[in-house]
């Protein structure tokens, strides 16, 4: 029974990877695992953009090229407040569209989300329940990172699960399948709060759902114990796009990845799974984060490992079907503070 459950695992890996090499235009012998010191060398090898205060918005203050400053605080109320502006009208102005593409270092731009989208989630009431066995009766649907046939997260869980997954508290930040949720789980994870704007009712016991607006007031009232880790696999790249219902940011996934920094304690651990690639912008869809935008994100982060990565963030490559190309960033909380908040540990 054993060999006939190592057999499927193996044909589910054999058939994860067509599915991720068939994304690219080069044939997938040619493609090479591209190392985080490959990645971080393509960041910094020349000072290709500075951080300028109209690139990370408001609730960040610029300190140097490594080095952003925030308020929790102030954060947790953004969330709560650009919640009120979920339904206000799409209106990309000329400066708008260049905040959303550092001035043109990010391919694309923003397109405004059809009325008739049917993915909007953000004040829509759903009606999810995730039961006991859907949650207990592991699946395998972690090792193709649920519908995205790619094996970075079941990488990653092997790799960094004893360590930091086992017997710790986590998070999920955005879902609409609890894939990760029971992998993470089935890992060996003590309790996994997903923060998610749809209505979810867990009863699952290791299991709890909240809103952002729920997040953000508990923590702002100092209700909210901090995680060990958070775990996050194509949501931030959407944030502040509009394509969820959201209201329209140019800063939102930074500010997302900022509060991550947040809800972690001391040391804790951030796995990001968001696309790479060629810095591009896909309308209303997505981010590809590149050389540019990710130069935003490790200011705050001591990186650790990048999982399951095969284009460099120097490829020239069209941008499209990059999005299936997400592999996982490991991230530590950074030791020195980069944001001011009066928290219980």
């Amino acid at each position: 029974m054993r060999r006939l459950i190592l057999v499927f695992l193996l044909l589910q890996r054999a058939l994860s990877w067509k599915r991720y090499s068939d994304a690219f235009p080069n044939d997938a012998q040619d493609m090479q695992p591209v190392t985080l010191n490959q990645t971080l060398e393509a960041i910094y090898r020349e000072p290709h953009l500075s951080i300028k205060p109209e690139y990370v918005g408001p609730n960040f203050k610029v300190i140097s090229d490594k080095e952003l400053h925030f308020k929790c605080e102030n954060l947790m109320r953004e969330v709560i407040e650009s919640d009120k502006r979920a339904k206000s009208p799409c209106i990309i102005t000329p400066e708008l569209q260049k905040k959303f593409t550092l001035d043109g270092l990010v391919g694309g731009g923003l397109d405004c989300t059809p009325k008739d989208y049917e993915q909007i989630q953000n004040g829509v009431s759903g009606n999810w329940t995730w039961n006991y066995n859907l949650i207990e009766n592991y699946d395998g649907s972690i090792e193709q990172c649920g519908a995205y046939g790619n094996s970075a997260c079941i990488e990653t869980c092997d790799r960094y699960g004893p360590e930091f997954i086992k017997d710790k508290v986590g998070m999920v930040l955005g879902t609409q399948h609890p894939w990760l949720e029971k992998g993470l789980i089935h890992f060996g994870a003590k309790h996994i709060t997903t923060i998610e704007y749809m209505k979810i009712i867990s009863e699952h016991p290791k299991l709890s759902t909240m809103h952002p607006v729920e997040m953000a007031k508990k923590f702002l009232d100092k209700t909210l114990p901090l995680v060990d880790f958070i775990f996050t696999y194509s949501s931030l790249e959407h944030d502040g796009l509009g394509r969820y219902g959201d209201p329209i940011n140019p800063y939102a996934d930074l500010e997302s990845m900022a509060r991550a920094h947040c809800l972690l304690k001391p040391n804790g651990v951030f796995f990001l799974g968001i696309p790479l690639g060629p810095d591009h912008l896909a309308g209303f869809d997505h981010r590809i984060y590149g050389k540019h935008r990710l130069s935003l994100i490790l200011p705050l982060w001591e990186p650790i490992d990048l999982v399951n990565a095969y284009l460099n963030l120097s490829d020239t490559k069209s941008h499209v079907g990059l999005y299936q190309h997400q592999p996982v960033l490991v991230l530590k909380k950074k030791s020195k503070h980069h944001h001011n908040s009066n928290r219980r540990r």
